[in-house]
């Protein structure tokens, strides 16, 4: 199997609200992917329990997985950095930053998605 891509461009954006009987937690799933391996799926419990980070992110097809640990995203037209803490970034297997693109009339709904999942406080 192929290692998923460091930087990829989106082809597909989109997210959707979960429930229990579908996906065993009531919250959010906000996902960018490039139908190639690269993917980035952000998923946020809107009532997590007080020991648990309310977000997780997955790389690629669960080639990584981190809870908590993004210190900022930077959305533009068409594309987005991440800015992740050194061990989220290690436990991800990405580094610290990292870019993906997107087609730039998702902008907003690209942002939104990632309010939704992460915080309005984190995404700018």
């Amino acid at each position: 199997m192929r290692p998923p891509p460091l930087e990829f461009a989106a082809t597909a954006v989109g997210g959707m609200t979960t429930t229990v009987e579908g996906d065993g937690f009531v919250g959010y799933v906000f996902r960018l992917a490039d139908g190639n391996g690269g993917c980035l799926v952000v998923q946020r419990a809107d009532d997590p329990e007080p020991h648990e980070e309310p977000y997780c992110l997955v790389w690629g097809r669960q080639e990584g997985t981190t809870y908590g640990g993004v210190e900022q995203v930077t959305v533009g037209s068409g594309d987005l950095m991440f800015e992740l803490t050194t061990p989220n970034a290690a436990e991800l297997g990405t580094p610290r930053r990292f870019r993906i693109t997107f087609p730039a009339e998702r902008t907003e709904e690209v942002r939104a998605g990632l309010c939704r999942t992460l915080g309005s406080e984190v995404v700018g």
